[in-house]
């Protein structure tokens, strides 16, 4: 046993390269004894040089790699299965190391990462529609004469002087809904799928398919209705309101009015109906519907009573018809008119 070890031994330092010459005669006396011994030292041999090529300047201890040298002459299937051997011939043979890490340089992982970032930002850009995006609002002002506009879902809106609306440039959702300053009458498309909506001065006045006016110059909202029905609501106060109706928005509250309007739509219809109403607000109705200003003379004036239906004249044949009418006369200065005369009792 102790001439076995010292052989061994010798063979481990001729591997390390520390054998002295004068041994080499005895070590190949013993390689000669062995079967095949060639064969299997030139494999062990391989073996030896190319694991000394992965220390990387580590020490070795002789000994310890000797013994693993040995158990591998002894067992070549587990050698197989721990160090894959490749034969490329007869007389040569490539050792591979089982596993080696392949280490990417951080800046190129962080150049694809930065790649892949910039790909998804292009592609959400071009692709994806945010759902809750609404459609560009759109505005129509009627500054100096009354206007006839038509809405994207049909609904037609006849806007008064000094008055704005706006909307959507396409109808979306479950509501068609706009916002009101000043006056408009509305002949609303019916869609009972998708209610009509009116915002004015903090009201909502709600509609399926009707016709109505809502005057909103103030804080004091009216709305009539001509044909259809139409909700009207502030805060927790609703109204429903039918043909002829009319309401008006006090506060936070929806008041039904009982003295309605006859003269609600004649902005844009140009059809008066005057009944035993006061000259003074038939002055202020005429100043409202043609954009000028009609005033009277003296108070006396204002108790004149008129009873007469106009139905599209001009405002000078109107004038010329109550100056006979009450037997004054009609100044013009400028583009506005005064009524002189004694009044009435």
């Amino acid at each position: 046993m102790a001439e076995h070890q010292n052989i061994d031994e010798l063979l481990a330092k001729y591997l390390a390269e520390e054998s002295p010459e004068e041994d080499f005669p005895e070590i190949q006396n013993h390689l000669n004894e062995l079967s095949d011994g060639d064969t299997v030292f030139e494999h062990s041999k391989i073996i030896w040089d190319a694991s000394a090529a992965f220390q990387q300047k580590k020490s070795c201890d002789v000994n310890a790699a000797w013994q693993k040298v040995k158990k591998q002459m002894s067992c070549p299937a587990k050698l197989e299965n721990q160090t894959p051997i490749v034969h490329l011939n007869e007389s040569s043979t490539i050792i591979r190391p089982l596993s080696e890490k392949r280490v990417i340089p951080f800046k190129r992982v962080v150049g694809i990462a930065a790649s892949v970032i910039v790909l998804i930002g292009v592609l959400l850009f071009v692709f994806w529609k945010p759902t809750s995006e609404s459609a560009p609002l759109q505005e129509s002002f009627a500054q100096e004469k009354v206007l006839n506009y038509t809405l994207p879902d049909g609904t037609k809106v006849t806007l008064n002087r000094g008055s704005k609306i706006s909307y959507p440039s396409t109808f979306e959702g479950q509501t068609r809904e706009i916002t009101l300053q000043g006056e408009a009458f509305f002949d609303v498309a019916h869609d009972a799928q998708h209610p009509f909506i009116i915002h004015a001065q903090g009201a909502a006045i709600k509609v399926l398919g009707t016709s109505f006016n809502v005057n909103a110059y103030s804080k004091q909202v009216k709305v009539w209705v001509k044909t259809g029905k139409v909700q009207v609501k502030k805060s927790s106060s609703v109204i429903q309101l039918l043909p002829g109706e009319q309401a008006e928005v006090q506060g936070d509250d929806v008041v039904r009015s009982a003295n309605v309007d006859a003269n609600q739509a004649a902005y844009f219809s140009q059809s008066f109906n005057f009944e035993n109403t006061d000259l003074s607000s038939v002055v202020t109705t005429l100043s409202q519907v043609y954009g000028v200003k009609v005033t009277l003379a003296n108070e006396a004036m204002s108790h004149c009573k008129l009873t007469v239906n106009f139905e599209k004249e001009s405002l000078e044949n109107i004038l010329a018809v109550i100056a006979t009418t009450f037997d004054i006369n009609v100044q013009k200065q400028g583009q506005n008119f005064v009524l002189e005369g004694k009044g009435c009792q």
